[in-house]
């Protein structure tokens, strides 16, 4: 979701999470696209890439589960 807000321009972030370029500014406003997650990033590529990455380390990450015994 698009987001156009005076709080990113007097408080943080003032970068995009993902590639840590500078949010675009227009008529005094900062847009920027903020996730389900609540992190704000500079377009919706870099929110869904942010999103990939997160979802391929989690499957990297082996699980704990018992193996099971033959």
């Amino acid at each position: 979701m698009v987001t156009s807000s005076r709080y990113l321009m007097n408080g943080s972030p003032v970068c995009c999470t993902f590639c840590n370029e500078p949010f675009r500014r227009r008529d005094g406003h900062v847009e920027a696209w903020r996730s389900s997650s609540g992190q704000y990033f500079c377009s919706e590529f870099c929110a869904d890439d942010a999103e990939e990455a997160q979802f391929q380390q989690q499957r990297r990450t082996p699980e704990r589960a018992p193996r099971l015994l033959r």
